[in-house]
């Protein structure tokens, strides 16, 4: 786990003064002067699958300003695609879109869940992006109704809002292939751990009680979806990206697993022993036997959700002013679920390595995997631009604490680019990040001291529920 930000207060201020001056800024959208070389892949129709993080969802929401940086529509972009159709929605989106009300903490709100409405659902062919926020894999090749799963217990309204019409294709792959697809990006998967990880283990794939996706029915259910769409456009490239780790994004590593002073934001300490004092938390030993206790600070992750309850001192012990109640474990991830986390991921990415090992003239690989480690542990800086994992003023990661900015995606889209350059040969320029717009959403407001971020659990609620809700 990551060392305690005892520094926030100063980060914080820093980066929200950088945003804001930054934010000011006249951006201009990416654009290629010269015509890229492609090498061996043709462009001509590309096609994209996957879930929120191919939609290009941010801060809770899916909605058109986000949605046009999406890393699918930057690689269209940067390939001098001209025709690359996504489901767009009118801001505020569709969702309940995070913002910052106010700078003093600062305070995090969100806007109406319906605020958007769908801007080009008359296309009379499916999207390009058919990227789904809230689908697993299991969703690409299922073939229910789509308007269903706007329902319990699913409530997912963005099946219907991508995919529209079984007319279309009833289901994505069948969507992406009726497009004749030339080229193809596959990155899905993160969903099938993630509502397990968001809920600290206690809502897994089927409902709460149950896990991630197990690895031999994900591996199964990959290679279906891959031999149906190499089947469907045999002559046709494609890219697959692998899952990354929870512990690089900042829903799982922004509030420390110690009692924090929030005037100072320094680890309280132990009088007797000179240790930062654990939090009590929820928490399982070696065995999987629930129990109260203080938490691991080195290997337990305390979740964004939590920052409400720990504000009412639970998980603060009464020694330090709080309530001595656990924290629950709806908002811990401890090292025995962590675990059961990286071992599926781990066991995924196996699967979709060794599709593109079997496929290597037509098949890609994006290790995001590797590539948000490597990030989480030194950032990135280029162009004037300088992006952290950190919550809020990192600038890679919006308010939801998962999805990217628009800068982070182009960062994403700038590691998908250069393994289609190694792998097809082709001299595609990567995305100037520079020249894409911070996205982090603020109101009009003096800046403040800046002290603890205060998230209200209901505007994290839409994402978690999208994440955790059971899939079939």
């Amino acid at each position: 786990m990551k060392s305690i930000r005892s520094n926030i207060v100063s980060a914080l201020a820093v980066g929200l003064v950088a945003f804001v001056v930054a934010s000011c800024g006249d951006f201009k959208k990416s654009s290629v002067v010269n015509p890229p070389s492609t090498g061996s892949v043709d462009f001509s129709t590309y096609v994209s699958l996957g879930n929120s993080l191919t939609a290009g969802y941010q801060s809770g929401a899916l909605y058109e300003s986000a949605q046009e940086y999406s890393y699918p529509a930057d690689i269209a972009k940067q390939a001098g695609v001209t025709q690359f159709e996504q489901p767009l929605i009118s801001d505020p989106g569709i969702g309940g879109r995070m913002k910052i009300l106010n700078l003093t903490g600062p305070v995090i709100g969100e806007d109406p869940a319906a605020g958007g409405a769908p801007l080009n659902s008359g296309l009379a062919r499916p999207y390009n992006n058919l990227g789904i926020p809230g689908a697993v894999l299991y969703d690409m090749l299922d073939t229910s109704s789509f308007a269903a799963k706007a329902g319990p217990p699913r409530n997912n309204p963005f099946f219907q809002i991508v995919l529209r019409s079984p007319a279309l294709g009833s289901s994505p792959v069948a969507q992406a292939l009726a497009l004749h697809p030339t080229f193809v990006s596959v990155w899905i998967g993160a969903n099938d751990v993630l509502g397990y990880a968001t809920s600290g283990g206690t809502v897994g794939i089927l409902g709460p009680g149950s896990g991630p996706t197990d690895v031999a029915t994900f591996t199964a259910l990959y290679n279906q979806m891959m031999n149906a769409l190499i089947a469907g456009a045999p002559n046709a490239k494609f890219i697959l990206a692998n899952i990354p780790n929870v512990a690089a994004i900042p829903f799982f590593t922004t509030v420390p697993a110690v009692v924090v002073n929030p005037a100072t934001q320094q680890p309280v300490l132990n009088p007797q022993t000179g240790q930062p004092i654990p939090l009590i938390v929820y928490r399982h030993d070696a065995s999987g036997n629930l129990y109260a206790g203080p938490a691991d600070p080195q290997h337990d992750f305390i979740l964004l959700t939590a920052l409400d309850s720990l504000e009412a001192g639970v998980g603060i012990p009464t020694s330090v002013g709080g309530t001595g109640r656990p924290l629950p474990n709806q908002f811990v991830l401890d090292s025995y679920e962590y675990g059961i986390v990286s071992q599926a991921v781990q066991g995924y990415n196996q699967a979709i390595s060794a599709i593109q090992a079997s496929h290597p003239t037509k098949i890609a690989l994006a290790d995001i995997y590797t590539a948000l480690n490597e990030f989480d542990q030194t950032g990135y800086e280029a162009q004037g631009i300088d992006l952290t994992s950190s919550y809020i003023t990192g600038g890679a990661f919006g308010l939801d604490g998962v999805h990217p900015t628009s800068q982070g995606y182009a960062f994403i889209a700038n590691i998908f680019i250069q393994a289609i350059n190694k792998q097809f040969g082709a001299n595609i320029p990567i995305v100037p990040i520079s020249m894409v717009p911070s996205s982090i959403v603020i109101a009009p407001t003096g800046l403040s001291k800046i002290v603890w971020p205060e998230v209200r659990y209901s505007a994290l609620e839409p994402v978690i529920r999208l994440l955790q809700a059971r899939k079939y």
